[in-house]
């Protein structure tokens, strides 16, 4: 794991008129991650930095030109010329707009019709391919999560393996980062199973082709139902899990962002608080939460193992749930 140098005491907050191509930059987290700016596109009013340190070193994030204030800048970083700015701001005008979708009820009722169906045959196909828990197994002992062909044979009857990747890869890196989760996001609320609440797409590619949204559908219900499937034939509705939140403001539910990061163990969310500690605020909470919420866990996930060691478990937001 390489360290990069940290930022100067006197950095700056950085500006989307100082994204020079090669300066470094440092993320505004805790640890300051140390990146370098790869490309600025005004195209889709999006930059491209590369991590250069700890567990996603090499790793390739993009941000809208807006957010460049999540990052640190070396002081004194000249600015660009009056073109550039005023060329850059122009892109910020047409893709800061903001996008609200809400459940379509009819959209939302076919589609549960369509994941009780598809939560049958995952259920059907994982016990017709030998995964058979016993009772009161652990989850993690259970095949349909030891086996790592289980869950990629199941998707690829789907024929949606590669979104999976895709998907799992870009979530587990930097949930934030480029747009392959707003465009998921997006495909949640066509099915009427999430309303979106965020900024318009900037990069088109992302629901094209093999991306398009009715083949994110198609991943987001295999996905939703073999994990159910998995779960009923554990004899299990609800899990135990944790979620740390903190705040220099006061603390509030989770905003709609589709998705929310939970975590199955207790000593990763008492972590978790720990690095909250800089906060005014900070919190621990715990609830039973239903599994037709689980979206990806780390017992199926590999992605989510390895370097990761947080035991996560990815739910779909709830507008009923207080805590998480």
């Amino acid at each position: 794991m390489t360290h990069a140098s940290p930022p100067p005491e006197n950095a700056q907050t950085a500006h989307f008129s100082k994204l020079h191509v090669g300066a470094p930059l440092w993320m505004r987290d805790p640890r300051r991650t140390p990146v370098h700016v790869l490309s600025v596109n005004e195209d889709i009013a999006s930059f491209t930095v590369e991590v250069r340190a700890f567990e996603d070193i090499g790793a390739h994030w993009t941000y809208p030109l807006w957010q460049a204030d999540k990052f640190l800048c070396s002081p004194g970083t000249p600015a660009h010329s009056a073109t550039i700015i005023a060329a850059r701001q122009s892109a910020c005008d047409r893709f800061d707009q903001p996008l609200q979708l809400p459940i379509d009820p009819e959209n939302r009722a076919a589609s549960l019709v369509k994941l009780n169906t598809l939560t049958k045959q995952a259920r059907d196909w994982l016990h017709d391919t030998g995964h058979h828990p016993t009772p009161n197994q652990p989850l993690d002992t259970f095949s349909a999560f030891q086996d790592p062909t289980a869950l990629p044979n199941w998707l690829s009857l789907q024929k949606v393996s590669t979104l999976e990747t895709n998907f799992a890869t870009h979530y587990v890196s930097n949930p934030h980062a480029g747009e392959t989760i707003k465009a998921h996001r997006l495909a949640l609320a066509d099915l009427g199973l999430c309303p979106f609440e965020g900024r318009i797409l900037r990069d088109t590619s992302e629901v094209s082709g093999p991306k398009s949204p009715a083949h994110r559908q198609r991943h987001i219900l295999a996905r939703l139902a073999f994990l159910r499937a998995a779960f009923d034939l554990l004899g299990q509705t609800h899990l135990p899990l944790y979620r740390v939140i903190y705040s220099d403001e006061p603390l509030t539910p989770p905003r709609n962002t589709g998705f929310v990061s939970t975590t199955f163990s207790r000593d990763v969310a008492l972590r978790f608080l720990k690095d909250g500690q800089t906060k005014r605020h900070a919190a621990l909470y715990w609830q039973h939460v239903p599994v037709t919420r689980l979206f990806i866990t780390y017992l199926e996930t590999p992605q989510m193992r390895g370097l990761y060691e947080e035991r996560e478990a990815l739910l779909l937001w709830d507008q009923h749930a207080r805590l998480f």
